[in-house]
């Protein structure tokens, strides 16, 4: 036997996707190849006039249990994965009464469809395939002498290999395919347990990534590294969009476009009927500027005053429609992406003199964000689930107790400083407009630096009085001197999680300089 060209002299032909099937089939009946086919798929070729052996002739028993019997066989496995190149395989085979199968053209029951439909338990077991995969895996074990197609989108390039090699298929071939039917069950696998883990409460994960679902990018952070982005076929968001206009989206841009989102949703959640309209401002993976206000405009200039030399080169989410005024204003300003429910025409017009200005309509307000958070390590992976939901308590630790009319604009404070990265300090202040992020500090490795940062930034906004202002720690303040440099600010209005050994001693000092301090009892660290 040759290691490279192999004669397909019989196949074994059972799919749940028949589409595309006639051209292949007739392709291997023009070179006398016996076809095997079970169930649905025998009726399909009879339906086409292509001959076919009815499976239970090779297994020797009749399809049972309502299909659920059909390909599992010691005969069908056998004639799958003996060895061709071993004489004593060979010797069993003939013994046996085994006659080799050399293709196995199968693709598996559509669970992802059901999944996607919301079946019920019962029809989503029923589409569990057991078959199928034995089949594909033992073809793809023994690719030195069988091949495997399960994509019918393939069928083009095997009928082209058939073809051109006189109905034989080349060793490289035979891996190329097998290495794809490999993924192809690994990642049908993947589903079932990650549905059933969904639907039957487990707190687990199943890891695992499909490559057919992948988009490679341009580059990554950096121009020297390699980026994909992975779909989950399950879902319809950020991953599977395509932008309206401009450049294709890079690494860095799909990460902060995600933060912008993110952000917003949860904005969203804090919108009454006079402030509807929220917009997050993101510049590497953290808000620079949020508003809360009556129309997309306005929250946006509000917003982008909270720091406009990092609004240069950002990613801006609305959580409204885009309109014409919102475009024109965008003008002469340099921003990346632009991402909203919807755009009016007269916006989108505006937006084409701004050719490689990414362009995205995405429905936030109906994205699940109920994801679990991925991120590699050395020697493995962590996995969480989404900081997810509003901060319910808001309880006063001060003589000097926080005003109801505050808690709004606390509320707004904690839900972007959440999309800080840690240790963060917000400073925020509302006005007759809405509510807005008027300074933040980020990333740094300690809260007093943060601090002096936020108030910094403050100040460069033009905020010189920060007496009406609410400051929003997302972790607890372990000493008293964040208190004091607070209060050397003017900042009389403190949001901090709580819970430190030092609690007594940080609200002390709040009483001293009469300052008012609340408790949320929950923590936002974002490394």
């Amino acid at each position: 036997m040759s290691i490279d060209l192999v004669k397909i002299k019989t196949a074994l032909i059972s799919v749940s996707d028949k589409s595309l099937l006639d051209e292949l089939s007739n392709t291997l009946h023009s070179f006398g190849v016996e076809i095997i086919s079970s169930g649905g798929t025998g009726r399909h070729l009879k339906g086409l006039g292509i001959p076919y052996t009815p499976i239970q002739e090779v297994t020797g028993n009749p399809e049972a249990f309502n299909g659920r019997m059909k390909t599992i066989s010691f005969q069908v496995s056998s004639a799958l994965l003996f060895r061709r190149d071993s004489s004593e395989d060979i010797a069993e085979a003939k013994h046996l009464g085994i006659n080799a199968i050399d293709l196995v053209v199968c693709n598996l029951y559509p669970f992802l469809e059901v999944v996607k439909k919301n079946g019920d338990d019962e029809e989503l077991i029923e589409n569990i395939d057991v078959g199928g995969p034995t089949m594909i895996r033992a073809a793809a074990k023994n690719f030195k002498a069988v091949t495997v197609c399960t994509n019918p989108e393939g069928y083009d390039g095997l009928i082209e290999v058939l073809k051109k090699h006189n109905g034989h298929v080349d060793y490289q071939t035979r891996k190329d395919f097998a290495l794809f039917a490999f993924e192809y069950t690994a990642n049908y696998d993947l589903l079932i347990a990650n549905a059933l883990q969904k639907r039957w409460g487990s707190q687990k994960v199943t890891i695992g990534l499909d490559p057919s679902n992948a988009t490679k990018l341009r580059y990554g952070e950096n121009p020297h590294q390699m980026a994909w982005c992975y779909q989950n076929p399950t879902r319809q968001g950020l991953a599977s969009v395509t932008p309206i206009q401009g450049k294709e989206l890079s690494y860095n841009n799909l990460l902060d476009a995600d933060s912008a989102m993110r952000c917003v949703f949860d904005l969203h959640n804090l919108t009454t009927d006079k402030f509807r309209s929220a917009v997050t401002i993101i510049k590497h993976a953290n808000p620079c500027g949020a508003a809360i206000s009556t129309d997309s405009l306005s929250a946006l200039e509000m917003a982008w005053s909270g720091d406009p030399i990092s609004s240069f080169g950002s990613i801006i989410c609305f959580n409204t429609p885009v309109e014409e005024d919102v475009a024109n204003w965008l003008q002469g300003r340099f921003v990346e992406v632009v991402i909203a429910p919807r755009f009016s025409a007269k916006a989108l017009a505006i937006f084409t003199k701004k050719k490689n200005l990414r362009v995205i309509e995405i429905d936030l307000i109906t994205q699940n964000f109920d994801d679990h958070m991925l991120r590699a390590i050395s020697g493995g992976w962590v996995v969480q689930t989404e900081d997810l939901g509003l901060d319910v308590e808001l309880k006063s630790a001060t003589k000097n107790t926080f005003e109801t009319h505050h808690n709004e604009l606390a509320q707004f404070g904690i839900m972007v400083t959440k999309h800080l990265r840690s240790n963060a300090i917000a400073i925020v202040k509302s006005s007759e407009q809405g509510l807005y992020l008027i300074g933040a500090g980020m990333g740094n490795p300690n809260r007093i630096v943060s601090l002096k940062q936020a108030v910094e930034k403050a100040k460069e906004n033009g905020h010189e009085s920060l007496t009406d202002t609410v400051l929003i720690s997302d972790a607890f303040f372990p000493f008293k001197d964040n208190i004091e440099l607070a209060h050397s600010f003017g900042i009389n209005c403190i949001v901090q999680p709580g819970g430190s050994i030092k609690d007594a001693e940080v609200i002390r000092a709040c009483d001293e300089y009469n300052m008012k301090m609340v408790f949320t009892g929950r923590r936002h660290f974002r490394h």
